[in-house]
């Protein structure tokens, strides 16, 4: 049955494209596309000249080897003067690698674009000089910071990026495409295929344009930017939202957002200093998910090292992570399925004990719901009190179908203890779903 709101934007889509076609052509100078065209310019340009002979390095390709980029503003001033987004080196086909990123923020100023890529004095400048509908009050100090020098501590404090005390596999320490240099990579496999976040950061989306789901980046507080390619069903939020340690990022896939190739799902993960526009580091003699990581004679031949056991390449699912991104808090799970009945509401429930005073501030809301138009959902946290925390709106010309979004509520205000319920409302007709998990992290 075809939905009605689909019907009606289809019919929208026909008269604003016979009203565009009427309207004459205004002056050049007024065409809306020519600050972004001369943007992209910009920022290609600044891409070449300070980091394509890294990303050649990366790719394993010769020094006079082309390069496309992918230039993608995220946020506009109001005056389309300022911008700031991603950056990318797209991957040539058959190269499996994870790709060179770089965020940037620009100004248009003298009818040139001034840019400023992430690592670089520039970027710290504009960064603190934009406004904040480009720049967000809390990105001001970490952009600034890309720019300084910054000692990187052997043990990282990073998690491996899936559920603490649960095994995975791997495919060995190597090079970004392989035997490229240093060996700044680790193919993970295997488990319930969630990628989760290795540290709390704030999470950044690449080559949004280059397929359904993005590539994702996460910038950490110590001086670490984690990345994690391939993956699908990628979390709804926007760049530049914080994230969690342990906080849902994807699943492990083959896509390919930004190029290249794969074999086999998994996350192709990677670890960068969040100075020097995203510089590779090597993985080796860190302490990730409390696992010390070494190189082998060639690559994808390494292994991880804890109280004398070593886990090598392809023995599936034994590699245990313990942690090391900071205390992940107590958690509570409600995994059975609950049905979001056509125009009708869905309680799941979660009681809560053992957790002394009021909830946090930073109560941690992990959402799993799948369903046929997800626009057609509102969200809302119950408290044992009853009062309601709203955590999803509507919006009917949201067409996806799953739902795997954390939301930080303010619950101080809430006895921790308790009965807390999940509340998924259908709004509108014609399609159904049902609530697959869901959990709290005080």
């Amino acid at each position: 049955m075809i939905h009605q709101r689909r019907a009606a934007l289809g019919i929208m889509a026909v008269l604003i494209g016979l009203l565009v076609t009427a309207l004459p052509a205004g002056p050049a100078a007024a065409r809306p596309d020519r600050p972004q065209a001369d943007l992209t310019q910009a920022v290609t340009t600044a891409m070449h000249q300070q980091l394509a002979a890294q990303a050649r390095g990366s790719y394993g390709l010769s020094a006079g080897a082309p390069l496309r980029t992918l230039v993608e503003p995220q946020r506009w001033s109001s005056g389309r003067d300022w911008t700031f987004g991603s950056s990318v080196f797209l991957i040539p086909k058959g190269i499996e690698t994870a790709p060179v990123t770089s965020l940037f923020v620009a100004r248009l100023t003298g009818g040139a674009w001034k840019v400023g890529l992430q690592g670089t004095t520039d970027f710290a400048a504009l960064s603190h000089q934009a406004p904040s509908s480009v720049v967000k009050e809390t990105e001001r100090l970490p952009f600034a910071r890309t720019a300084e020098p910054k000692s990187l501590s052997a043990d990282t404090g990073l998690s491996l990026p899936w559920k603490q005390g649960t095994g995975w596999g791997h495919w060995g320490v190597h090079g970004n495409s392989g035997q490229s240099r240093p060996y700044n990579s680790i193919d993970f496999y295997g488990g319930d295929g969630n990628v989760l976040a290795s540290r709390a950061g704030t999470m950044y989306r690449h080559c949004t344009s280059g397929g359904r789901w993005p590539h994702i980046t996460v910038m950490h507080d110590n001086g670490y930017t984690t990345g994690y390619y391939h993956l699908r069903d990628t979390t709804g939020k926007a760049s530049g939202s914080p994230v969690n340690l342990g906080e849902y990022l994807g699943r492990i896939a083959e896509e390919l957002p930004c190029g290249g190739s794969a074999n086999g799902d998994h996350t192709h993960w990677t670890l960068w200093s969040g100075s020097g526009g995203n510089t590779p580091v090597a993985v080796q003699g860190k302490t990730i998910g409390g696992w010390t990581w070494y190189e082998g004679a060639s690559a994808y031949t390494g292994y991880a090292e804890r109280g004398g056991t070593r886990i090598y390449r392809n023995a599936c699912c034994n590699l245990i992570n313990y942690g090391g991104g900071g205390d992940p808090g107590k958690v509570f799970e409600n995994a059975a399925n609950v049905t979001i009945p056509d125009q009708g509401t869905a309680e799941s429930s979660i009681t809560v004990s053992g957790v002394s005073g009021n909830a946090p501030r930073t109560l941690s809301v992990y959402q799993d719901v799948h369903h046929t138009w997800r626009g057609d959902l509102q969200i809302d946290l119950v408290g044992p009190s009853g009062r309601t925390y709203r955590l999803r709106d509507g919006n009917s010309g949201d067409d996806a179908d799953i739902i795997h979004e954390t939301d930080v509520v303010d619950a101080s205000g809430e006895v921790a203890n308790g009965v807390w319920k999940l509340r998924v409302r259908d709004l509108d007709v014609n399609d159904t779903g049902y609530i697959d998990a869901w959990s709290l992290t005080f």
